[in-house]
């Protein structure tokens, strides 16, 4: 269950909401949101696609639009390696397209996600050097690659990297140098996270990165803005599945990019909206986007090839792209499948002999790797502890029996650095505070589970799902015209977070399960101030009706939305949580 708690920050709201004309409610969200100054309220609420940060201020963006103006003009074969996930498909795709239309001979490689695993590796830079290319652009990788971008600067290559990944840096002792950063050996290195970088904002993903070097290289020609914002629909994908913070020019791109999205002229992208049913939708928001059309981009990196999703972006034949599309489609559906079945094994596994655990680890040794991380993160949202999926991968050539694994943590476990602490059980191990990936012996596997729990420092507090109200409101507070001011607040996610409002003794007149799976609960419910409203909860439809019983009253934590059905529009509210008494 989680626990409850009320942002209680400090503001003359009254004020607010006078000078910019909002709701007192809406002017407690943005305080919530560390909105605070007027010019922060003003590019929030009003923010336009003008205010975007000059992609000059990237470091060496300049000078890797020069060496691949120079390459245009001098015929060199230019190949561009990407990433197999969304933000890489699309970043991709974007300096694909883009150079394309510019005149570059240009290819790519996206890697396998098993056979090559994360990035440019020495098999794909050999490759490129017996194809005859003689620059080689990353992008949504590239910053980490040392060796490898070593390796194709000693065959005579030229190499470009836009990244936006964390970059490794020099221990204190080894820092007598201008920066701590630890680059590449490349030409240019593009990273809006470097020390020495003008950038004002660093949580861009690998795809907008992509997107202003575009925006540079045709600014640079004179050409008209509508020539690269026909990209902005990608960059805007790329940022809600790569699920970097919805702030500053992120929600500007998101905002533009999901509105651009509806009339989109792309084959491809037309065409994966309407297998899924999105086409005609009049509103595609950001939960449309990370959790139906993300996951189709994704299917084909986790089951098969990234170039699938790629392909069918850069095809111009529509029938071709409805092909594809239903293909991307039908992967996701079997991937999941593959994750139900998957998840329901991991929480038997966890209740039958990991209960007491605080930190679970899971090896569930014939699932496809790729799917590993999906199953921890489900772990994750079900128990709120750190949760480890491991698989079965290929042997060493030493005939070493391996396991690759995959976790997702909690606030209060930074996974990369508890996966220092049990180096020495793993052969290569990296990612982020709240994500990571390893590759351990099999054999390791019950010493690594042990290792992680008697190092585990959590205490029980820590291990309560938190929930976060912006303002405690009635449901007679509620008004058409209120939720489409919330509606100005779109799009939400990381760092701008859907609001959430709440209320106590709600008294439930009538509730109705209701689906195909029953797992829908249509309620009818009455506040204390004698307003009544619709509510709908998405659950276990059946366990909820056990769990009220003869219980009559119900404190919630909602969101409001206006219902239409045949040209009848009705108040409701979408319960994020309650508690029945």
């Amino acid at each position: 269950m989680k626990k409850w708690f009320i942002y209680n920050k400090k503001a003359d709201f009254k004020a607010i909401a006078a000078a910019h004309h909002i709701d007192q409610v809406t002017a407690r969200i943005l305080r919530n949101r560390e909105i605070n100054s007027d010019a922060q309220i003003e590019q929030y609420l009003h923010g336009s696609l003008e205010e975007l940060h000059s992609p000059l201020l990237l470091p060496d963006a300049i000078r890797c639009m020069n060496q691949l103006n120079r390459a245009i003009q001098d015929g060199k074969r230019i190949r561009i390696v990407g990433d197999y996930d969304v933000d890489g498909v699309c970043a991709t795709y974007i300096l694909y397209t883009g150079l394309q239309r510019l005149g570059a001979k240009v290819d790519y490689v996206l890697p396998d996600r098993i056979k090559d695993g994360y990035g440019i590796n020495v098999h794909i830079i050999d490759e490129a050097k017996a194809d005859g290319i003689e620059i080689i652009l990353t992008c949504d990788n590239g910053i980490s690659a040392i060796e490898e971008l070593r390796h194709a600067r000693d065959l005579g290559l030229t190499v470009l990297v836009t990244d936006h990944h964390d970059i490794r840096q020099r221990d204190d002792e080894d820092y007598g140098c201008e920066s701590r950063d630890i680059l590449p050996p490349a030409s240019a290195v593009v990273d809006a996270k470097r020390e020495d970088s003008r950038y004002p904002f660093t949580e861009i993903c690998g795809a907008v990165v992509a997107w202003k070097l575009i925006i540079m290289l045709y600014e640079n020609r004179g050409l008209p803005k509508e020539d690269y914002l026909d990209f902005l629909e990608f960059a805007a994908i790329a940022t809600i599945c790569d699920v970097v913070a919805l702030q500053d020019e992120n929600r500007i791109i998101v905002k533009f990019g999901l509105q651009q999205l509806r009339q989109t002229t792309n084959p491809g992208l037309r065409a994966l909206l309407d297998v899924q049913g999105l086409l005609e939708k009049d509103h595609i928001t950001a939960y449309h986007i990370g959790y139906i059309i993300g996951p189709c981009i994704n299917a084909g990196g986790r089951l098969r090839s990234a170039e699938i999703a790629l392909s069918l972006f850069t095809t111009t034949d529509p029938s071709e792209a409805f092909q594809k599309a239903v293909k991307l489609k039908e992967l996701n559906d079997v991937r999941k499948e593959m994750t139900i079945e998957a998840t329901k094994q991991a929480y038997a596994m966890v209740e039958q002999d990991y209960a007491a655990d605080p930190v679970l680890v899971v090896y569930l040794p014939t699932l496809h790797e790729s799917l590993a991380g999906i199953v921890a993160g489900r772990l994750r949202e079900k128990y709120y502890r750190p949760s480890f999926v491991i698989t079965n991968a290929e042997d060493a050539e030493d005939g070493t029996r391996m396991a690759k694994g995959s976790g997702r943590s909690i606030d209060a476990y930074p996974m990369s650095e508890r996966l220092a602490e049990v180096a020495p059980l793993l052969t290569k191990f990296g990612g982020h505070p709240l994500a990571a990936g390893f590759s351990l012996p099999r054999e390791n596997i019950d010493r690594f589970r042990r290792a992680l729990n008697e190092k585990c420092t959590l205490v029980s507090s820590e291990l309560v799902d938190k929930l976060w109200i912006d303002v405690p409101m009635p449901v007679s507070y509620v008004t058409e015209e209120l939720i489409r001011e919330f509606d100005r607040l779109e799009p939400f996610g990381k760092g701008n977070e859907k609001p959430c409002f709440a209320e106590k003794n709600l008294r439930i007149l009538e509730a109705r399960v209701l689906g195909k799976g029953r797992n829908v609960v249509r309620l009818q419910l009455l506040s204390s101030q004698g307003t009544s409203i619709s509510g709908i909860l998405f659950t276990d439809g059946e366990a909820f009706m056990k769990e009220k019983a003869a219980k009559s009253l119900m404190d919630v934590v909602y969101y409001p939305e206006v219902n239409e059905y045949n040209g009848i529009k009705n108040l409701q509210i979408v319960i994020e949580d309650y508690q029945l008494r």
